[in-house]
């Protein structure tokens, strides 16, 4: 960071360098203090103020850091004598664009090009800024300027740059781009050009004003020798040509191309192009969107004459022939595509021949039918054959089966291609629907027919097991990193199943299919396409948790895919984790907002290494991104989230209103959306045909008869669906606003009812609410008096409750804002039958009641109806029952007299008021949904596991059943039974033994309760709110092992020391803040024994924008030793307590919650942890085991210790570790910080601290048969001087003794 001359921003580089070597190795606090030292020699250095405020900001502390920057500022500004350089600018806008006050650091910059008008370096500063703000007219402006000052070439095509970038964003045309031209045109004339990049600017600025003849002329002329490698400037010469409308000259270049470039597909479809002057490709490319290309183009009839046309494609399939003779390669496919394309555009024309395009196919398939990618290559050449001809060719294909492969891999993959195409042509699937539908089947074919045809896709999905069986012994050599021959094969074996369960409603298929994936990642666990199967089955199941830990071991973060949270995201926004969708939408949220941050940096560096076309590649992407359908879903799904959380707490939510943009009303709100156009950045191809879309989900529909798969549709329904999400995002988008504004109404309602001197009500916000309201009703199809109509209609009988079709939550949500406009306007004129004016309130809860009350009751089992109407349910209640709640909890506050409100003017008894008496029947009525819902649940929880285990095996496992759900899984029972070591290698047969079809229904049926418990991702400086339910049958407390309860000792835990325990049933919410610990943790009970198997991790990462002070790893995972008892702990501690002898040992050690397979236990999973040789990894260990210390290693490695109870230690390595060390001698030097230590018998430790924390504070054995013998004793650190040495207030939800 070093200027010229030994200089640093006017300091010597000597004082500087130390306090840079601090922060570069996270020396924070050393960093403040050499800082404060170097301000008290300088104290009006707006450096020394920039680098002080850059280690605050690193410290987390950014007021301070923000405080300091502004001083430093006010220096530049003020004071004249001090040095005004890059180096101090520079290290300011770092500081404020971690900040988020960038446009702080771009005034400084433009304060000090003001003042120093030809300094380059600070001009190069504010470009920079400038890119970082997308200011693409101040960025031409500034690059101009630096160009006049030194005429260099690179800041000319910064200027060039700009002004493409002003047009491409919709904010210029056509004489910016002739301003371009003519800039490029004078620098040629006085300088020429010196780089790649600037002839490929050049040229795109011609093309973009369809200049392609002018292009030509420079690619062909002095400056084309700029690219030196010939066929990238063949292939821009055959597209300027193609462009211009020069075919025939277009189509030898693109032919010139492919003789050096043989498997280039897309330019022999662009020769093909040329040859047929078909320009539709050329009219409908998007310029320079390189990142999202259009995958098909539809191509318009050829104008040729037949005769013309027939000829030009001979030659087309000459020069593909002689390619092919060329190639010398089995795996170069475009020259035998070629044919296949030719045959599909003589179809196109209407001059194909179908039996020659199914030789052509066959041919393919014989050259490249084992290939896995043959069924994608051949789709598009299959939409031009008719039904019939598709039969035909899938009837030859199986014919040459006899001829097929000899060799087992080729075999095998020419097998699985035979599948695909089956599925593609739809042969599989052409059965009718079982049910209503079978008596109009039956009009037309006899039953035995239908189950001939039934039980035909049932035999192939048997069949596709069976080949897997068949072939899983060509695997057993490969490393369980590599492929296995014949995956795919158990994913389209699941469709097959899942289209058996779609026409039959028999749930056993869809079980079926979750049994044979999970046994196909129990042998290989790193099949995402299993995972993504089992992402969508378990969701439709209603199986959240188990859908959400296989979507957080999917381990897939693509930005240009926007991560996978599309596969679960849909689902987890109906469902009842909130937490897990809370991590969910805060680790998408966080992935985007770090990629649109960065791609602001990628910009300014595609600008200084002069890769220009990268330039406007990232800035084209980040406005894909901002506006993508999935990320502006997610910020109002977020917060809306936080609503829901609080809604039983009406202070709390109106804390979350006022941080909103709620407060900001709703045009502004619905311009930042309605200007937009949508992007759809997911992978649909990567999702089968069958998982659920905004506004289509199969699965929950009646079968519709189709006789193919539908994938085909895909892109037909991605086309629809932009006005369908654009209509949900605007609906979300009034939630948090109307929920603000019927609390206000609410409020003001009550008021002008109870205050004697008056009401305070503005108008504005009733006025305001209808609004939104009217547009509400417009977004359900209906104008505001209408959209009331409907509501009271249905709620009469007088309307069918199909008029509010699948918006019902829509429609009760509309309801409840519209009874809390009616209580501050006064407009409806709805009365009760006594005549009172409250009769919303009426409408409301007979509406929630009906629909609430009725599908929980219309609900059975959740384990024998799996896949429900539970995301309803929890919709209902979680949204309109929930603001409803809130409007009750509104007027309830209002209704209470204050203490000032009492002395000035005394009040109005109102307790028997026509409003009094809607709020009380309100409550009652809120109460009798709420206890109707909870009874439904304790029915649910009650239930036997092994019996709802059974109720799941015998859905498909039925032995003597010969067709229906079971016939798949059994198949791979026999391989399970008749496993050989020596057949399928150790690894395969081993992995095939400790797979229990028990284990996986037990796991559907537990669900969430996870063992260990979750693991806690923080940072250092976050605060945590952790609510902890007890649905135990013991009481019990938490503590957070190892954390600094700083002035909270009501959070520690320890039961009967800090608090009474929460009892059954109850709940206490701990709240506590990390300050200044970084490392591995972890959290347990601390009552008894239940922490046996009540932990987990702690991780506490550094803050944001700090990094660890050793070599950042490529991978992280926790690693918690624990023990496992068969019995109840707490009855092996009652037994021992009685005995007087020591508790029985444990049954079983385990490794994050798995005994492996050395113990008798019913499961035999091993904790694995997949990695690529070369690789380092960070294990947290912890031992979580209740008696014993242990002892941990990896076998032929080193490990290098870092780190203890969350604090750095010095970098020792080991091959073994106990957990727990002994202390050999004094240490006085530099003695770790401990919150556990090893004391072996007849040992000692000593340990030293500082009393400088307020509280209670329990010291005991951590072997908690020791405990129990009374090895504990209590610190009393007794409060200090001033509210910050004393201790925080009890909270109000402290559990009672």
């Amino acid at each position: 960071m070093a200027s010229k001359f030994g200089m640093a921003g006017g300091i010597p580089e000597r004082r500087v360098r130390p306090i840079w070597d601090a922060i570069d190795s996270r020396q924070f606090k050393n960093a403040l203090k050499l800082s404060a030292s170097l301000l008290s020699k300088y104290p009006n250095s707006p450096y020394a103020l920039a680098l002080k405020a850059l280690i605050l900001e690193r410290m987390g502390k950014s007021d301070e850091a923000l405080s300091v920057c502004l001083s430093a500022k006010e220096l530049l500004y003020t004071n004249d004598s001090v040095l005004m350089d890059e180096l101090t600018l520079s290290t300011l806008q770092i500081v404020f664009q971690r900040l988020d006050h960038l446009d702080l650091a771009t005034s400084c910059y433009e304060y000090a090009c003001g003042k120093f008008l030809n300094n380059l370096e600070i001009m190069m500063g504010l470009f920079n800024c400038y890119v970082r703000e997308y200011s693409f007219v101040k960025q031409q402006q500034t690059a101009i300027k630096m160009y006049k000052i030194v005429g260099e070439e690179r800041f000319l095509l910064w200027a060039v740059c700009s002004i493409q970038l002003q047009v491409l964003c919709g904010n210029g045309g056509e004489k910016l781009l002739l301003l371009a031209e003519g800039l490029l045109k004078k620098h040629i004339a006085s300088h020429s050009l010196h780089e790649p990049e600037a002839l490929i600017v050049y040229i795109s600025v011609l093309e973009q004003q369809a200049k392609y003849g002018d292009a030509l002329e420079v690619l062909s002329g002095k400056l084309g020798s700029l690219l030196v490698i010939e066929v990238d400037r063949l292939r821009i010469q055959g597209r300027l040509l193609a462009r211009a409308g020069d075919y025939a000259t277009a189509a030898n270049i693109y032919q010139k191309v492919l003789e050096s470039c043989p498997d280039d597909w897309e330019c022999f479809q662009h020769y093909l192009d040329c040859l047929l002057e078909d320009g539709s490709y050329w009219c409908n490319e998007p310029l320079n969107d390189s990142v999202h290309p259009p995958k098909d183009v539809e191509r318009n009839s050829s104008h040729l004459t037949d005769e013309v046309f027939i000829s030009r494609l001979s030659n087309a399939s000459a020069f593909a022939q002689k390619l092919q003779a060329e190639a010398g390669n089995d795996f170069i496919r475009c020259p035998y595509l070629a044919n296949l394309e030719i045959e599909r555009r003589k179809q196109l024309q209407g001059k194909g021949d179908d039996d020659k395009l199914i030789e052509v196919l066959m041919q393919y398939f014989f050259r490249f039918g084992h290939l896995a990618c043959f069924a994608s290559d051949i789709e598009g050449f299959l939409r031009v054959l008719p039904f019939g001809k598709k039969e035909e060719f899938l009837e030859k294909l199986i014919k040459s089966c006899d001829s097929l492969s000899a060799v087992p891999t080729k075999l095998l993959g020419q097998s699985i291609s035979l599948f695909k195409i089956e599925e593609l042509i739809g042969n599989m699937f052409k059965i009718p629907v079982v049910g209503a539908a079978l008596v109009l089947f039956i009009l037309c074919v006899s039953v035995h027919s239908f189950y001939d045809n039934f039980q035909e896709l049932e035999n192939s999905a048997i069949r596709m097991a069976q080949m897997y069986c068949k072939n899983l012994p060509l695997s057993k050599d490969l490393d369980q990193q590599e492929s296995m021959h014949g995956e795919e094969l158990l994913s389209m074996a699941c469709n097959v199943l899942v289209q058996l369960f779609w026409r039959t409603r028999q749930l056993g298929y869809l079980l079926e299919a979750i049994m044979i994936l999970e046994l196909g990642l129990t042998i290989r666990r790193h099949v995402w396409q299993y995972k993504i199967l089992l992402v969508h089955l378990y969701s439709y199941l209603g199986a959240y948790s188990l859908s959400y830990e296989w979507y957080k071991s999917l381990e897939v973060k693509n930005i240009l895919l926007e991560s996978v949270s599309h596969h679960i995201l849909p689902q987890m926004l109906v469902s009842p984790l909130w937490v897990d969708l809370n991590d969910v939408l805060k680790d998408y949220l966080k992935f985007m907002d770090d990629h649109l941050k960065e791609s602001a940096d990628l910009t300014s560096l595609a600008y200084r290494h002069r890769n220009y076309s990268k330039v406007i590649e990232f800035v084209q992407f980040k406005e894909r991104l901002q506006h993508s359908n999935q990320y502006l879903m997610a910020r109002l799904e977020a917060p809306i989230l936080q609503l829901k959380l609080n809604a039983n707490n009406i202070e709390e939510e109106e804390c979350i209103l006022e941080s909103l943009k709620s407060r900001v009303h709703f045009p502004e709100f619905s311009s930042e959306i309605g200007g937009k156009s949508l992007t759809f950045n997911e992978d649909m191809q990567s999702r089968p045909w069958w998982t659920p879309i905004p506004d289509k989900n199969y699965l929950l529909e009646p079968f519709e008869g189709v006789s193919f798969c539908p994938r085909e549709n895909l892109q037909q329904q991605r086309k629809g669906r932009e006005a369908n999400v654009r209509t949900a995002i605007e609906k979300r988008s009034l939630v948090p606003r109307m929920i603000y504004l019927s609390i206000q109404c609410a409020s003001a309602s009550l008021k002008e009812n109870i205050e004697a001197n008056g009401s305070m009500y503005d108008p504005k916000i009733s006025s305001e609410l209808r609004f939104l309201l009217e547009r509400y009703a417009k977004i359900l199809g209906f104008p505001f008096n209408d959209a009331i109509q409907v509501v009271v209609g249905v709620l009469s009988g007088q309307k069918s409750s199909e008029a509010f079709n699948s918006d019902t939550v829509d429609w009760l949500n509309f309801a409840v804002f519209l009874n809390a406009w009616n209580l501050g306007s006064h407009e409806l004129g709805l009365s009760d039958e006594d005549g009172c004016r409250p009769g919303t309130w009426h409408i409301v809860n007979s509406l929630l009641e009906r629909y609430i009350v009725e599908k929980v009751r219309s609900m059975g089992p959740l384990i024998s109806s799996l896949g429900c109407d539970l995301p309803t349910l929890v919709q209902l209640v979680t949204e309109p029952l929930a603001w409803h709640g809130l409007i009750i909890q509104s007027c309830v506050r209002s209704a209470l007299p204050s203490g000032k409100r009492k002395k000035k003017s005394g009040s109005v008894d109102q307790s028997n008021s026509p409003v009094s008496n809607a709020i009380r029947d309100s409550i009652q009525s809120l109460c009798s949904i709420v206890e109707e819902v909870t009874k439904w649940l304790r029915v649910q929880i009650k239930k036997s596991e092994d019996e709802n285990v059974e109720i799941i095996l015998s859905s498909f496992h039925r032995k003597e059943q010969t067709v229906g759900p079971g016939q798949v899984f059994q198949v791979l029972q026999a391989l399970i039974s008749s496993t050989s070591d020596t057949e399928l290698g150790d690894r395969i047969s081993q992995t095939l033994k400790s797979w229990s079809h028990v284990d996986v229904a037990r796991k559907l049926v537990t669900g969430q309760r996870k063992f260990p418990g979750p693991t806690l991702e923080v940072r250092d400086g976050d605060t945590l709110v952790i609510k902890v339910v007890n649905s135990a049958r013991y009481n019990v407390t938490l503590h957070w092992h190892g954390i600094r309860q700083m002035r909270t000792p009501w959070a520690d835990g320890p039961e009967y020391v800090t608090q009474c325990p929460i009892r059954p049933g109850a709940t206490y919410t701990y709240r506590f803040t990390i300050e200044n610990q970084e490392g591995t943790l972890w959290w347990h009970a601390h009552s008894k024994w239940l922490r046996a198997t009540v932990y987990g991790a702690l991780v506490i990462y550094p803050k944001l924008g700090s990094s660890y002070p050793f070599p950042q790893p490529n991978h992280e995972a926790p690693i918690l030793l624990g023990e496992w008892w068969d019995r109840d702990p707490i009855a092996v501690l009652r037994q021992a307590t009685f005995t007087g002898a020591a508790p029985n040992i444990s049954d079983a050690y385990t490794i994050n919650g798995q005994p492996g397979d050395l113990y008798r236990c019913s499961s035999k999973e091993t904790a694995r942890l997949p990695l690529d040789s070369g690789e380092r990894i960070l294990l947290r260990i912890i031992n979580s085991a209740l008696n014993q210390q242990l002892f941990f290693s990896v076998a032929n490695h080193k490990l290098t210790v870092v780190g203890a109870d969350a604090a750095y230690t010095k970098p020792f390595t080991t091959t073994v570790m106990m957990l727990g060390p002994d202390t050999a001698k004094f240490n006085l030097i530099d003695p770790p910080v401990r919150n556990t230590i090893g004391v072996p018998t007849g040992g000692w430790a000593v340990i030293r601290f500082v009393a400088d924390n307020p509280g209670t504070w329990l010291m005991h054995c951590h072997i908690d048969a020791h405990l129990t013998w009374g090895l504990a004793m209590v610190f009393l650190v007794e409060n200090g001087a001033g509210e910050l040495q004393s201790i925080e207030p009890p909270p109000a939800d402290l559990p009672p003794c």
